[in-house]
């Protein structure tokens, strides 16, 4: 902060909510001169986290908002920083356009740059659909900082560090794991039942395995279309969406975390079990895979799709030992500490403060 102690007032435009973010902007909020106000779309029913009723900042549904009525609650509070959610709402761009040339306004985004036909044109008309509305970008890691790069974007212009889990939350966890060192033979799931989510080429690679490793369990929390035609077998459970207090049992029992995503551009959930302490096996589709997964240390990585190699992985996870497992869990906590709410409110905080002349 400067040593004017002029309050910053912080605007985010956000899309889908979620219980992470709201424990970063609580943290942003909590700081010393900073007004925070997140406007937001409707929680998704397939993950109803529960919002909080007050904190130390102001959440607003745009539900049944009109441009005009989200414009003027944006003009009211007048901005020093608007941050938006990616570049698909209309009625955030048009605000976001009318700051542009006054304070820095800040595209946030996770998409990962994989180098597709349709992000080479998204990269190509960029200045005519893009920039036009952002002078700032904040994205997760160094793969979405690529796709930044190839918009237009200098590297100034970039910062790092957009998602993190609430670590403080997953380290009493891992503080837990520590102290009772449990036996099992888990496998833990978290996360949406849908087609991306690469589930169904979990649940067969776990049956392949059963044969010759029948005490293994997997354990599967989430929601979502296909909840219903999920797999049924004994060693197979699932829970439906958990509250995160009703997670905790599960992972204190879990021996290690999977995301067999077939398209992930970052997966907080990958940070959320590392700083839990929980070996990780991902695709590598997941964005956050190549920040929070490192490969016969921690966990290991696959080729998404590719259930030969998710087999191997976990052929790998069933052969460590007790002791084994609890080094590479201690691993897994000391790469999680690379971002945390308090480094992201820190962040978000700087983008604002540092870049007041940015576009004057």
């Amino acid at each position: 902060m400067s040593g004017d102690h002029k309050t910053v007032n912080i605007v985010f435009l956000y899309t889908e909510l979620a219980g992470y973010v709201i424990t970063c902007l609580e943290t942003l909020g909590r700081k010393k001169g900073v007004n925070v106000t997140v406007i937001h779309w409707p929680v998704k029913s397939e993950a109803p986290f529960e919002l909080p009723m007050d904190g130390p900042f102001n959440l607003v549904s745009r539900s049944n908002m009109s441009r005009e009525n989200i414009a003027k609650r944006v003009a009211d509070l007048s901005p020093d920083g608007i941050f938006v959610s990616g570049w698909m709402d209309e009625d955030y761009l048009a605000i976001a356009r009318k700051y542009i040339k006054t304070i820095p306004v800040v595209l946030t985004m996770d998409n990962k740059w994989t180098g597709s036909l349709r992000q080479r044109l998204v990269a190509l008309s960029s200045s005519l659909f893009i920039k036009k509305h952002f002078n700032l970008v904040w994205v997760p890691g160094e793969d979405q900082k690529k796709f930044a790069l190839k918009m237009g974007f200098p590297e100034s212009e970039i910062s790092s560090g957009f998602y993190s889990a609430d670590t403080e939350k997953f380290n009493r966890i891992y503080a837990k794991r520590n102290d009772t060192k449990r036996n099992t033979k888990k496998l833990l799931y978290v996360g949406r039942y849908i087609e991306q989510k690469g589930l169904e080429l979990l649940w067969d690679a776990f049956l392949s395995l059963h044969k010759d490793n029948p005490k293994w369990e997997l354990h599967c929390v989430g929601a979502g279309d296909g909840f219903e035609s999920r797999m049924q077998h004994p060693n197979i459970f699932h829970y439906g969406f958990l509250q995160p207090a009703e997670l905790e049992p599960l992972l204190l029992e879990a021996t290690g975390f999977v995301m067999p995503s077939l398209f992930e551009p970052w997966g907080v959930v990958l940070h959320e079990m590392a700083a839990a302490g929980l070996p990780l096996i991902s695709s590598d589709a997941v964005g956050a895979a190549s920040t929070f997964v490192k490969d016969g240390v921690n966990g290991w990585t696959y080729a998404q799709s590719n259930q030969t190699g998710l087999k191997s992985c976990l052929e790998k996870l069933y052969a460590v030992n007790g002791d084994d497992l609890f080094k590479m869990g201690k691993e897994s906590y000391r790469i999680s500490k690379r971002i945390s709410p308090d480094i992201w409110a820190g962040i978000a905080e700087n983008i604002v403060v540092l870049n007041q002349t940015h576009s004057k």
